[in-house]
Parts: structure tokens; C-alpha cells; sequence
């Protein structure tokens, strides 16, 4: 069984806040939340990842064990005669308690085996490098720059490393450069009306001016953020929505 309390404590105590936290594992802001207020029981996947982020066993989301006050378990008149015959039993042989210690260094008795704590997600760099690149696509159909990397992110957040964050990342500045050239598009369409309005001469390259700018802008930052990705820099796109 886990504690809420105890995956909350855990998470403060490494200095991550609710959405780091959810950028390392894959899980939902909303589960977090709802996870450490207790509204909800994590399972299977959502505890493995959380344990993975955190950089700690399951064992260690259980609940911690209580101090037990010695009134509840004070054993009353009949069971403390009862159990003073039980206290004058002999003590195991400290020969005996020596001889295991001895045999468990020389290795004739195996110790027990540590668990080894699996990570859900799996390191792949060739991933974040095609979901960088698939922002590329906007060169055969406007807006695919957006969504060809949502459908690579949406499907592998959860098994990659590190894919959740990349994606966001270059999703949020694929965002802002479509909403930049739209703006860039009404502005010289505001300019030509005001030109028009005040008879002044007009240049009619504007709008072929902005989208060449504005398409080799988004390929230089492309290959720019792919060679920073090549060198293990997850801190891409720190401009973006």
C-alpha cells in the first residue's frame, strides 16, 4: 500500500515541484496532483515512473510504521504471568549467531539479493532527433510542423526518455512561430490598407518577404536545436508557448 504522504515528501525533499516532476515521468500534472491529495490509488505504470523520476524503490512510497504506544499493547495481568516464562528462555548461542556471520563474508551464505529497480523508460536519442526534425514537415503542408510531432510525442512519452519534455518543447515553439507568422501576415495586410487609404506607394513583395523569413527562421533553429540535441542538450527552444 502507498502514501500519499510519503511520495509528497519524497518529491520535496529531491526540490522537484509538481511539474518537473511530471516532465520526468511521463505522468499527467492532474494525476500528480490528484496522487498526493489522495483522490486517487497510482497502479502498475503511473507508480512505476513516479518511482523511476524520483530515483527510489516502490518499498519506498509505502507508509512508515507508526510508533506503537504502550498502553495499546500493554498486555494485561493474565498475559504478563503468562509470558514471564517466556522471557527466561535461553538466548541463541552466540557461537552459532558468529558462526552465520562468518560463513555470510566468506560467502558460503548467500546474502540477500538487492532488487533492482527497472526504469519504464528507455534512452533513445535517434527518437528525439526525429521528433525535433519532424518539425521539418512544414515544408510540404503548412501546420504539419505541428502535427506530426504531437502524433510522435503522444504515442512514445511514455516509453522514451526524455521524450515527454523534448516534445513539449518543440511543440510549444512550433506554436508560437505559427501564431508569429499569422500576426506577421496581418500586419503587412494592415500596412497595404493603410497605404492604400493614404495613397502612398506600395511594395508588393511584403507578404513573399515575410514567408521566406519567417520558413528560414524556423529551419536554422531546427538544425541549430538538432545538433544541440546530438550533444546531449535537453534545454532546446527556451523561447516557445
Amino acid at each position: 500500500m502507498f502514501s500519499a504522504a510519503r511520495i509528497l515528501a519524497i518529491r520535496k525533499r529531491r526540490g522537484f515541484s509538481q511539474e518537473v516532476l511530471a516532465e520526468h515521468s511521463g505522468v499527467s500534472l492532474r494525476t500528480i496532483q490528484r496522487v498526493e491529495q489522495g483522490e486517487t490509488v497510482p497502479r502498475g505504470h503511473t507508480l512505476q515512473a513516479l518511482a523511476t523520476a524520483l530515483g527510489v524503490s516502490l518499498e519506498d512510497f509505502r507508509p512508515e510504521d507508526g510508533p506503537t504506544t504502550a498502553s495499546a499493547f500493554s498486555p494485561g495481568p493474565s498475559l504478563a504471568v503468562a509470558a514471564r516464562p517466556a522471557s527466561a528462555q535461553p538466548s541463541p548461542e552466540p557461537a552459532l549467531e558468529t558462526s552465520v556471520q562468518l560463513l555470510s563474508a566468506s560467502g558460503v551464505v548467500a546474502a540477500p539479493a538487492v532488487p533492482v529497480l527497472l526504469s519504464p523508460l528507455r534512452p533513445d536519442p535517434e527518437f528525439l532527433q526525429l521528433l525535433n526534425l519532424s518539425a521539418l514537415s512544414v515544408l510540404v503542408l503548412p501546420l504539419l510542423n505541428i502535427v506530426v510531432p504531437f502524433v510522435l510525442w503522444r504515442r512514445q512519452r511514455h516509453t522514451i526518455l526524455h521524450a515527454a519534455e523534448v516534445g513539449r518543447r518543440v511543440l510549444g515553439f512550433q506554436i508560437l512561430w505559427q501564431v508569429g507568422c499569422f500576426l506577421a501576415y496581418v500586419v503587412v495586410l494592415l500596412a497595404y490598407q493603410a497605404a492604400n487609404a493614404l495613397h502612398l506607394p506600395l511594395w508588393r513583395g511584403g507578404f513573399l518577404a515575410v514567408f521566406i523569413l519567417s520558413y528560414l527562421l524556423n529551419l536554422l533553429l531546427v538544425g541549430y536545436y538538432a545538433g544541440r540535441l546530438r550533444r546531449g542538450d535537453l534545454a532546446i527552444y527556451p523561447i516557445r508557448l
